[in-house]
């Protein structure tokens, strides 16, 4: 089953410095981090800050080439997780019909961003990132950004 999510929020995963983007389960209350690079967070933020940039990012590109193709994005799904790494791919409807393509998670995301299609996670992925003390994805999230020193970020605020 397909569950749609949201982006409630950004974080950094702070032993790596990777940023993350917190998918929420729409009208629900379970939510999970997905890493994604430093240009897909940056093209995340300023397309919901209504920044246009001086020249397209790779994703732009790939928007403007599904719709110059007839095309559109139906959807973005995370697939699975194994191994602490998410699958994903992204659903095109094109000439009446939907092609899946694999993809990696920050790319679906963002493109579906750019889109504004909708987001879905499978609702095995959330099963498998229950832990075995019964916290959810959400709480040891919350856990772990707690720990981090929010002096360390100057003039930004983490949201």
């Amino acid at each position: 089953m397909l569950v749609p999510v949201e982006i409630s929020s950004f974080a950094v995963e702070p032993q790596k410095c990777t940023p993350m983007v917190i998918l929420k389960e729409t009208g629900g209350g379970r939510s999970i981090a997905v890493p994604v690079g430093h240009a897909d967070a940056n093209a995340i933020a300023m397309h919901s800050l209504r920044v246009q940039a001086d020249k397209p990012f790779t994703v732009d590109l790939v928007k403007i080439a599904i719709e110059q193709l007839g095309g559109s994005l139906y959807r973005a799904v995370i697939g699975d997780i194994e191994d602490n790494a998410f699958t994903a791919c992204i659903v095109l409807s094109a000439a009446s019909s939907l092609k899946v393509i694999d993809c990696r998670p920050c790319d679906a995301i963002t493109l579906a961003v750019k889109c504004g299609a909708p987001i879905f996670v499978r609702e095995t992925v959330f099963f498998k990132l229950e832990s075995d003390d019964g916290l959810s994805e959400a709480e040891r999230l919350r856990e772990r950004v707690r720990l981090v020193d929010t002096t360390e970020f100057g003039k930004y605020v983490l949201e």
